[in-house]
């Protein structure tokens, strides 16, 4: 059962796990989610609080605590480990939980094996954290309906961009197609060098630009191996590209494309490259996954494919290399439905209002 909202009382607010920028997915939407809640509430933020931070947020909670008599409230930018979660209690409670990634149902789709013990215990972990916090915050209500939330506690804070840091550039004539990914198995990157190998006889100076970033060992095994094998081609580029040169990377691409396969938990996904594409005002392809299609249909913004098969690919990254008009159309849209309702400050601001309610002057408007 939620807890009443804080606002107006006399508790503190910490903040755990809030990095004061980020450079991925998860990162970016941890640093931009909360700081409108931080700004009206004026609350204490630690950027680590994992394994290595638990002592860090311990003393946190113990300090506040003692300074504030009416209590402390958590806002958590990620799942809590069992340590943390043993912190919420005496008056420290479990405010806001930024539910953005359920980590057995990730693994399953990407195809990593789990054994039967792990699986519970990661269904155990998110739970208890579900438990321990009065809201839930979540990209999307399927993926809140795919973890079986309670819809009463759920908040829809959809992932976003930064439109000041990533704003269209000049389009250039080389017919170049863009990826953005984790260099990870799974996220379809083997099929678009397909597809985009099938278009090289209508344009054979095409260029396939790849920006993937290592995720950890196994990802930078992979990372490694994928670069080497895709160099003699000459036509697909691999980059690790730090978030600062996004911008110009994306400004270089006339076609951004999102290949994620088949499966539940893709079809739940906002992946935050789709809003850096718009940001750039570059149409983006995607395949029929539920939340992406939705997305890019909804605003005009770019195609979705026919299917899921290279052909398929191909044939909606052909149509729009064919024309720079229908290119232009489809980014400017992108670009505008990105400030307009995907910018982190629209997506930050609405979170706060309805975990707080509306600033006054918000809610005396309304109220005429």
């Amino acid at each position: 059962m939620a807890p009443p909202s804080p606002r107006g009382n006399a508790h503190s607010w910490l903040y755990a796990g809030v990095p004061p920028g980020g450079s991925s997915g998860g990162s970016l939407r941890a640093a931009h989610l909360p700081r409108e809640l931080i700004a009206r509430t004026g609350g204490a933020v630690i950027a680590a609080y994992g394994r290595r931070g638990i002592p860090v947020l311990a003393a946190a909670t113990a300090l506040r605590s003692r300074l504030w008599s009416g209590g402390l409230n958590v806002y958590s930018a990620r799942l809590l480990p069992s340590p943390a979660l043993r912190l919420l209690s005496r008056g420290v409670r479990g405010w806001v939980l930024d539910l953005h990634d359920h980590p057995r149902l990730q693994s399953e789709a990407l195809g990593v094996p789990l054994s039967a013990r792990l699986r519970a215990e990661l269904d155990d972990l998110v739970q208890r954290n579900v438990e321990a916090f009065g809201r839930l915050a979540v990209p999307s209500a399927s993926f809140a309906e795919l973890c079986a939330l309670p819809a009463e506690r759920v908040v829809v804070a959809s992932n976003g961009t930064d439109t000041d840091h990533i704003r269209p550039g000049p389009w250039g004539t080389e017919p170049t197609v863009g990826m953005v990914s984790g260099a990870v198995p799974g996220r379809g990157i083997e099929l678009l060098v397909d597809a985009v190998q099938r278009l090289r006889s209508e344009y054979p100076g095409v260029v396939l630009r790849l920006a993937l970033a290592a995720t950890g060992p196994a990802s930078r095994r992979y990372l490694d191996e994928l670069a080497a094998s895709l160099e003699p081609t000459g036509w697909v580029r691999v980059q690790r590209l730090p978030y600062e040169q996004l911008p110009a990377f994306l400004a270089r691409c006339q076609v951004m494309v999102i290949p994620h396969p088949p499966g539940a938990y893709m079809d739940v996904a906002t992946p935050v490259k789709l809003f850096d594409g718009m940001a750039a005002g570059r149409p983006t392809v995607v395949t029929p996954r539920h939340e992406t299609a939705a997305i890019v249909r909804r605003n005009d913004a770019g195609i979705v494919t026919a299917g899921d098969g290279a052909d398929d690919l191909a044939q909606a990254i052909g149509s729009l290399l064919r024309s720079d008009a229908e290119r232009r159309r489809l980014g400017a849209n992108a670009r505008r439905a990105a400030e307009s309702g995907y910018d982190w400050r629209v997506i930050s601001g609405a979170l706060a209002d309805a975990v707080l309610g509306p600033r006054a002057s918000e809610a005396q408007n309304a109220s005429r």
